[in-house]
């Protein structure tokens, strides 16, 4: 089966990790992947994984130049002709629909809800695929809900999941991490670590309220880890203005963007997942702290309710409130968790997403899995 994934761009991200590894896991079964972007630094694992790459500008928004975006991916489909074409955001989206409506193509679609978008024309692109992968069943209702002219037999629900080779607590880089404590001033402190892109919706002001109301907890440090969504860089600045008026600028760290993900995830004694007002979708980041043996705190909606089992994985709290996230934090440290990596690996894989995934194309081309 020929295989072609479209996204914005190959950087950083949820996504874009994804993708990578749906690459590296189709080759594996004896398929033919290829993928479409704008570019980005993770180009390279492509061609690396034995998949093939084509740059195309499929995330530019500017309407003017749409007609010669969407030409430039129809003479793409036709000379791949894959036997499905499987977009993620709702710019490739766009276009792929457009391109496809050529007689010569009408190529079966598939897409991903991955973020639960503003209801709208613009965001309907993703439930208009002939099959829509929803993450989570947080996904699948946002689409009930909002998107009630989409039959049922439309949607499947099929997880993320967790590269487990890549997030393994075995395999960390004990000397990077030692250096990164060092580096953040980290050592012998109590690290509730918030890791993704920063912006507004993540709820990154929350956890810093919570680690100024546990003042009698001098140890314990919010550690942000990832840049500025775009366009949001005002966010940031106020995020470090917030620590210092609340007078906590020496116990939250703001280390940037960063590769090591894995590693930041084992040397923290926590992660926060504290979206407010926008929920995630499904909640890569708390899956794979789990997996890296790490226990969680998420705002109890959306995706991540598919993925923390209370008290057993860590906890839940009110998406914005701060009490009870300061509270979560002292439950944390006085409870020991256990069997965290083998939960996600009996629930998350990647190799099982890929698996549930491509069931799903053979499903839509008329052949048995």
């Amino acid at each position: 089966m020929r295989i072609l994934q479209i996204l914005p761009s190959l950087d950083d991200g949820g996504v874009e990790r994804g993708v990578v590894d749906a690459n590296r896991l189709y080759v594996a079964a004896g398929h033919e992947s290829w993928v479409i972007s704008a570019g980005g630094r993770r180009v390279a694992e492509i061609a690396r994984d034995g998949g093939h790459h084509v740059a195309l500008d499929v995330k530019g928004k500017n309407p003017l130049s749409a007609p010669w975006r969407m030409m430039a991916l129809r003479r793409a489909l036709r000379r791949i002709r894959p036997d499905v074409i499987h977009y993620r955001s709702r710019v490739p989206g766009w276009l792929t629909l457009w391109a496809n409506r050529a007689r010569d193509l009408r190529l079966p679609t598939v897409a991903t809800l991955h973020g639960l978008n503003h209801p709208c024309l613009y965001s309907s692109v993703m439930v208009r695929a002939d099959r829509v992968i929803c993450v989570s069943t947080a996904g699948r209702a946002f689409v009930r809900e909002h998107y009630p002219w989409v039959p049922e037999a439309r949607l499947a629900v099929i997880p993320r999941g967790v590269d487990l080779a890549a997030f393994d607590p075995a395999r960390v880089d004990a000397a990077w991490s030692a250096d990164f404590r060092r580096a953040h001033g980290l050592e012998g402190k109590f690290v509730a670590a918030a890791i993704g892109r920063v912006s507004s919706l993540k709820g990154v002001d929350v956890l810093i309220r919570a680690v100024a109301a546990l003042r009698d907890w001098p140890e314990l440090t919010a550690l942000i880890v990832g840049g500025p969504q775009r366009h949001q860089e005002n966010y940031m600045e106020s995020l470090h203005a917030l620590a210092r008026e609340l007078g906590v600028e020496g116990r939250v760290v703001f280390a940037g963007s960063q590769r090591k993900i894995p590693e930041i995830a084992a040397l923290a004694d926590v992660v926060c997942s504290c979206n407010v007002r926008k929920p995630e979708s499904f909640g890569r980041t708390v899956a794979e702290a789990l997996a890296m043996g790490t226990p969680v705190i998420a705002a109890a909606h959306g995706g991540v309710l598919d993925i923390v089992r209370p008290g057993q994985d860590g906890f839940l709290v009110p998406p914005g409130d701060v009490a009870a996230l300061a509270e979560a934090l002292r439950r944390v440290r006085g409870t020991t968790f256990t069997g965290l990596r083998e939960g996600v690996a009996a629930r998350f894989t990647a190799e099982r997403m890929a698996r549930d995934t491509l069931a799903l194309y053979q499903t839509l081309r008329g052949v048995e899995a």
